[in-house]
């Protein structure tokens, strides 16, 4: 059985007061490998779920964070028309957007549309995310490692818990 070791919501800081307006959040379960299954919130405060699940690669310099938030909620970073534009790109290129890369798994070095993602990756992590992302962890697991190593690189409110 998988247990849950992470918790990531996206979200805009609300005007007033503390916490975040959620838009996306995954849960992270370690074993027998790291994987996350992700999450849109309607108006109605329901979570309907991703299809698939996304397998970060946990190496020197993972981009756990930076995928979810190209797959969840690129409209919260202030390049969002970029990454919105090398998004469709992507699809119209290699018929798969950056969601899609995420959650198939697909996002390692040489797989179809990567130059794109790789891309946005790299426009994310050097522009301010206009937006928060609450982090739970549960334990000092690689998952949770790769997790804080991400959001070192990130200009982004981090709220942990």
């Amino acid at each position: 059985m998988s247990r849950l070791v992470a918790t990531l919501t996206f979200g805009r800081r609300p005007t007033l007061g503390a916490g975040i307006e959620p838009v996306a959040l995954a849960h992270g379960y370690a074993e027998p490998m790291a994987r996350f299954l992700g999450y849109d919130l309607t108006d109605d405060g329901s979570l309907n779920r991703i299809p698939g699940a996304y397998a970060p690669v946990l190496d020197d310099r993972p981009s756990v964070v930076t995928d979810l938030l190209l797959a969840l909620a690129p409209e919260l970073s202030s390049i969002a028309d970029r990454i919105e534009t090398l998004d469709t790109k992507s699809r119209v290129n290699y018929g798969v957007d950056f969601r899609e890369k995420a959650f198939d798994s697909a996002v390692g070095w040489g797989s179809d549309g990567y130059g794109r993602h790789f891309e946005a990756r790299s426009q994310l992590e050097s522009h301010p995310i206009d937006g928060a992302v609450a982090v739970a962890c549960y334990g000092d697991g690689g998952l949770c490692q790769a997790i804080e190593a991400n959001l070192d690189r990130l200009d982004i409110d981090v709220i942990r818990g």
